[in-house]
């Protein structure tokens, strides 16, 4: 992944700022963690599977500050299995969250050359969800299966720093590695509610890609300097008849 990294920057050209004032800032970001523990024959193993998709768009007030609207979808997997050692049954459980979000988010941006970017984004959003967990049980030559899902919903609040680089005039490409959030969802079937402090710095990378558009709204057709008039002047001559 660093190399990849590495080799995106390597090929990036100079471009225009990427922050540009009066302009419409259009982005989407993916997301996608992978992880799998071996715990050992006795114990098992535990598979997790994570991804996101975040798409956004606002208005860039000046050189620094967008304010916008923004969405995703994502999914979350986990997978433990726990072998069979007799007499212990074996256990497959898999939980799996899919969850839809949107609100509002503010950027602050500050540029630390024409190539790069670095900026800070706070996302408010409102969460809504369907938790599923099936539990597959072997004893012997049986097998058992349970299935149990619950729907969710609630709101979130998500800081996350990233680095852009500018490729062509407003467009660039979008790192980040991580935030903090915190999170509070209630679930319908069991009235439960959890809250959750989140510190994600090294366990996701978010790559994404981003597009400023100028806005033409108050600019006049031509340039006027102070005091110009256009406007025909009618010749006239002051010479005398002979």
């Amino acid at each position: 992944m660093k190399k990849l990294i590495l080799a995106l920057l390597a090929v990036a050209t100079v471009g225009t700022a990427n922050a540009q004032k009066n302009t419409f800032l259009v982005y989407g970001n993916a997301g996608v963690n992978w992880a799998k523990a071996d715990n050992g024959a006795a114990v098992g193993t535990n598979e997790n599977t994570n991804w996101n998709i975040t798409p956004g768009i606002g208005f860039q007030f000046n050189n620094h500050l967008t304010v916008g609207v923004q969405g995703g979808y994502g999914s979350n997997k986990n997978v433990a299995n726990t072998p069979n050692l007799f007499p212990t049954p074996s256990n497959k459980l898999t939980t799996t969250d899919r969850e839809w979000q949107a609100g509002a988010f503010f950027r602050y941006t500050q540029s630390l050359s024409h190539m790069f970017v670095m900026w800070t984004q706070l996302d408010l959003s409102y969460v809504s969800g369907k938790n599923t967990t099936e539990t597959i049980t072997t004893i012997g030559n049986t097998t058992t299966v349970a299935n149990v899902s619950d729907m969710y919903n609630g709101f979130q609040g998500m800081i996350t720093p990233a680095i852009g680089v500018n490729v062509h005039k407003g467009l660039a490409l979008n790192f980040a590695f991580g935030g903090l959030g915190y999170r509070t969802v209630t679930f319908d079937k069991a009235p439960t509610t959890m809250n959750n402090f989140m510190v994600t710095f090294g366990q996701q990378i978010n790559v994404g890609i981003s597009k400023n558009i100028g806005c033409h709204c108050g600019k006049s057709r031509g340039h006027r300097e102070p005091g110009m008039e256009h406007r025909k002047m009618k010749k006239s001559s002051d010479e005398d008849d002979e």
